[in-house]
């Protein structure tokens, strides 16, 4: 997402979607208006030359006078008649059984085919169309009269189509600017209300060319690029948090990798230095470098298995904590272990069977190296919790919220054997299940160490 590349904006791209929409909308309902005034206009003046034409038809209005002279046996028309006949609304025109013209009043109008069919005696339907007379546009209308012949009645609509005309012109001009007013006013719309997803770009956009992920992003409210903003927010201290554990991981990695190193190379100069060096001796010396580098095998797997997310909610499935606890004892007497006390109830719960077996399996192992010279060891399952218990002499208070953290060890087991990961990696299986870890002191002396997962029915 990138600005300044040439390309239209959100706002603009709104902008020109309102517009576009305003003329659209204003042309449709115009040009709707301009063909509806038409028809109408249209229907009035049809109606008008319907209507003119039957009353000459019928008789109740005169006819133009014959130039004939009342030839044909024709009546003497009345000036009356004639005057009715004649109105500045009107142009009439009579054709005779030949289809010639008899007389009109106004322009001559003109005679063709469609016209001469209605000429002869028998009811014919009238035919209404548009003629060009002079340049001008005319409206006409030509009715069979009884006995033969036809009239002609026909209206000049210059004026007509004029004022459709300005009408359709200022539809087109008026579509027009309220486009253009509808661009104005969507384009400060448009602007504010992308203000906050802006200046949400402008920070993403900083974020990715400073890789700073410690400064904040101002929410900006509680609508949707509020909430946006807000959960960038969160993921970039989710980011930072991350990068700062990673960080810590790489510092401590080193310096507990560090000192077994340290122990290798010595034990094989001095291998280097003493090639005259005894039997007995020369044994003593590689068993202890190759204890050291068990630990340092342990060391790194224990570092690869906290520092890699393998949280993968689609291996988890309901199980029993308490067959997990058998399973993982049994695996460990397998082993060569000595075998602890299990105290177990069923507990329904959702997990991975490997993650929580190895759960245990630290657990089991740090109370053995902390449960005290009796070295009993007892593993309780209650309600989703697991519980280990010992009778070691117990975590001191200043350490009791720092057991879980990576490499930790208490001043008082910093002879005690182990790299400090492995309640660190119960913590991080815990965590992937949804779960909380414990570790508290017991009454009488001791440790009670474990975690509690949600059971089964409200996962």
């Amino acid at each position: 997402m990138r600005l300044g590349t040439g390309r239209l904006g959100l706002g603009g791209r709104l902008a020109t979607v309102f517009a576009v929409l305003a003329v659209v909308v204003t042309l449709i309902v115009s040009m709707a208006t301009f063909v509806s005034t038409n028809d109408q206009v249209n229907d009035d003046v049809d109606a008008f030359l319907l209507q003119r034409s039957d009353e000459i038809a019928s008789g109740s209005r005169g006819s133009p006078p014959d130039r004939r002279g009342g030839g044909g046996g024709g009546a003497a028309i009345d000036q009356d008649d004639v005057q009715r006949a004649v109105e500045a609304d009107a142009v009439v025109q009579q054709l005779d059984e030949r289809g010639e013209i008899i007389d009109g009043i106004g322009v001559e109008l003109p005679v063709e085919e469609v016209d001469l069919a209605l000429v002869p005696p028998g009811p014919v339907d009238p035919v209404l169309r548009t003629v060009e007379i002079g340049g001008d546009s005319y409206r006409m209308v030509t009715r069979h009269l009884p006995g033969g012949g036809a009239v002609q009645v026909a209206r000049n609509i210059e004026d007509t189509n004029a004022l459709l005309a300005t009408i359709r012109d200022r539809a087109l001009v008026t579509g027009l600017v309220l486009g253009v007013l509808a661009a104005t006013i969507g384009w400060f719309v448009a602007r504010a209300t992308t203000s906050p997803l802006r200046r949400l770009t402008a920070s993403v956009e900083r974020v990715a060319a400073t890789g700073d992920l410690e400064t904040p992003i101002a929410a900006g409210g509680d609508d949707e690029v509020g909430r946006l903003a807000a959960s960038f927010d969160d993921m970039l201290g989710a980011l930072t948090e991350s990068r700062r554990q990673q960080h810590q991981l790489v510092q401590d990695a080193a310096h507990e990798l560090r000192t077994p190193l340290t122990s290798i190379r010595a034990n094989v100069d001095l291998l280097a230095r003493a090639p005259d060096l005894a039997a007995v001796e020369r044994q003593e010396v590689l068993g202890r470098v190759r204890s050291e580098l068990r630990n340092l095998s342990a060391v790194v797997t224990e570092i690869v298995e906290l520092a890699t997310d393998s949280h993968d909610e689609r291996g988890h499935a309901p199980l029993d904590l308490a067959d997990v606890v058998d399973a993982t004892i049994a695996d460990l007497v397998a082993r060569g272990e000595q075998a602890v006390v299990v105290d177990a109830e069923p507990s329904r719960v959702v997990g991975d069977v490997t993650g929580l077996q190895r759960a245990v399996a630290n657990l089991v192992g740090n109370a053995r190296k902390h449960g005290g010279a009796s070295g009993e060891v007892v593993v309780r399952v209650r309600d989703g919790a697991v519980t280990v218990l010992d009778r070691g002499p117990g975590i001191p208070a200043s350490d009791l919220d720092r057991v879980f953290d990576r490499f930790h060890r208490s001043t008082a087991a910093q002879d005690v054997p182990g790299s400090g990961l492995g309640l660190a990696i119960v913590a991080k299986i815990v965590a992937e299940h949804g779960g909380d870890v414990v570790a508290e002191n017991r009454p009488g002396g001791g440790a009670a160490v474990g975690f509690s997962l949600p059971s089964a029915a409200s996962s």
